[in-house]
């Protein structure tokens, strides 16, 4: 992970546990490239939520949806 990566895999982790609703869940992020990788388990309802807050974290090229319904 480049040091891009690890800047925002950091801002997208902290986007996520800021959301009230997010920040009960416990979720996994990853960042290859630019491209942020959603992992762990979420509430159907949440899903879309999740991958919407990633999506608006600047920089974030791609969100890849590697999240289960629970």
């Amino acid at each position: 992970m480049g040091f891009r990566d690890m800047d925002l895999n950091d801002d997208v982790r902290a986007s996520l546990r800021k959301d009230r609703v997010l920040s009960a869940f416990r979720l996994d992020v990853e960042v290859r490239n630019g491209i942020v990788y959603l992992k762990g388990k979420i509430s159907a309802q949440m899903k879309e939520h999740a991958i919407a807050v990633a999506r608006a974290v600047n920089s974030v090229a791609v969100v890849v949806d590697q999240m289960t319904i629970q």
